[in-house]
């Protein structure tokens, strides 16, 4: 597999993480029913707000042509998000 290729498979990695965490927020509320608030969902909006700027970055990288860093980034975004979520959501 080429680097072209990771960087593909990264960058739709890293949509569908966005999509996932945002996914969330709509299990929340089904879940909460009336107690849901804004509250309960800032943790995960912000989440998705790094994931959206990462994938932002690798998007750009590989419009450059810098494969490898942008299959890197999605790596690195996989692995701040875990330890985001482990960090401020809980395991």
């Amino acid at each position: 597999m080429t680097s072209e290729r990771w960087a593909q498979i990264g960058i739709t990695t890293q949509f569908l993480i966005v999509v996932r965490t945002l996914a969330e927020i709509f299990r929340l509320r089904h879940i909460d029913g009336p107690n849901f608030s804004a509250a309960v969902a800032m943790p995960y909006v912000a989440g998705d707000l790094i994931a959206v700027c990462f994938c932002w970055i690798g998007v750009t990288l590989y419009f450059f042509r810098r494969y490898t860093l942008s299959a890197w980034i999605a790596l690195a975004t996989v692995a701040i998000l875990l330890a985001y979520k482990i960090a401020v959501i809980g395991w």
